[in-house]
């Protein structure tokens, strides 16, 4: 009878998937003790691969297959909630289904690009000194931030998305050595968000897509800012994990690019976050006194454009849905984690 049961368990869907997502999980623990295994093993060696064969099937498909795959995940469970309201099937093997759902998708996250969230974090990985600094240092960095975007500043005008993008490709690869990167997934197509308008309501300017490698922008993103979201999703592409990481790399790249669209929009971009980390302390008020009239009309007509398109109650259930995703994968601030991009900065400008 004992055998009977466990040959019976043995071959049933639910137990070899339950099986799956322990193993991935304890993979996971064990990535939070030893970090450097998962940067050599698997950022740096098994995962290039996997996203090397997701870049080839993703580019030649023209439509977002990650859309695509978002919208059958939610009708394959409206189709089993129907079926179990109608009685077609039973609430064992609806909870079956839903194990086995459950563990593909979380064990095929992880493989495919989720293992970077325990990789080395990017001041050591970069060898950028960690540092604790004084109020006086962060305010200097900002006044350099503001005289640079002025610097800057010129109307932004975007009419081929192509040439941004390889503009950020060549930064990329000519600034590989200081970034660890693996040029060769630089090769890509960005993929247009298919709920553009409903995403924007949301507040929500891009995202990757990692069970195809696929970079979404927003169609509404305005021209100011898609160079900087582009190398942030960009980022993410080429197994950065980290909001602030992922930031970082997006500011890096864009203003040590040769074209001026991205310096401004890199600046520009990071600029805000400097101004709402600054905000709490004194001295704020006579720093954002000498940004130009011109920056400063940008942004009030970037905020002014995003509250247009901005549904609060929309944008407040997405902010809580994507924090609650980024803590439970190893980003203990949640959607805090894109303000750590200044803390990254400043130790780099002290590190310079």
């Amino acid at each position: 009878m004992k055998q009977s049961y466990l040959n019976k368990l043995c071959r049933s869907s639910a137990f070899w998937s339950i099986l799956f997502m322990v193993l991935v999980f304890t993979i996971t623990r064990l990535g939070m003790l030893y970090p450097q295994l998962i940067e050599r093993f698997y950022s740096n060696t098994l995962f290039p691969f996997i996203a090397s064969v997701l870049g080839v099937l993703s580019n030649w498909i023209s439509v977002s297959l990650s859309d695509l795959f978002y919208l059958f995940l939610m009708l394959y469970l409206f189709g089993l909630v129907v079926w179990l309201i109608l009685r077609r099937i039973k609430w064992f093997k609806f909870i079956q289904r839903l194990i086995v759902l459950s563990a593909l998708i979380y064990g095929s996250f992880n493989i495919v690009w989720g293992f970077n969230y325990y990789r080395i974090p990017i001041n050591p990985r970069l060898n950028i000194t960690s540092s604790k600094p004084a109020t006086a240092a962060l305010l200097e960095v900002f006044e350099d931030l503001v005289e640079e975007t002025n610097d800057a500043y010129l109307k932004m005008e975007i009419n081929e998305h192509e040439e941004v993008l390889n503009s950020i490709q060549n930064s990329y690869r000519l600034n590989n050595n200081f970034l660890s990167i693996d040029t060769t997934l630089l090769s890509l197509t960005p993929k247009r968000i298919s709920l553009s308008r409903f995403f924007a309501s949301a507040s929500i300017s891009g995202y990757y897509g990692p069970f195809f490698g696929e970079v979404h922008i927003n169609k509404y993103v305005p021209a100011i800012e898609y160079p900087s979201v582009l190398a942030h999703e960009m980022a993410h592409k080429l197994g950065v994990t980290s909001e602030a990481e992922a930031n970082f790399y997006a500011w890096y790249t864009c203003v040590h690019s040769q074209d001026s669209r991205l310096i401004y929009s890199g600046n520009f971009y990071l600029l805000q976050y400097f101004i709402y980390e600054c905000s709490k302390h004194e001295g704020y008020a006579d720093i954002v006194a000498k940004l130009r009239p011109e920056v400063k009309q940008d942004f009030v007509q970037t905020y002014e454009y995003w509250m247009k398109l901005m549904n609060k109650n929309v944008e407040l259930v997405a902010s809580s849905v994507n924090d609650a995703y980024l803590k439970t994968n190893n980003v203990h601030d949640g959607i805090l984690d894109y303000d750590g991009v200044v803390r990254y900065v400043v130790d780099f400008k002290l590190s310079e």
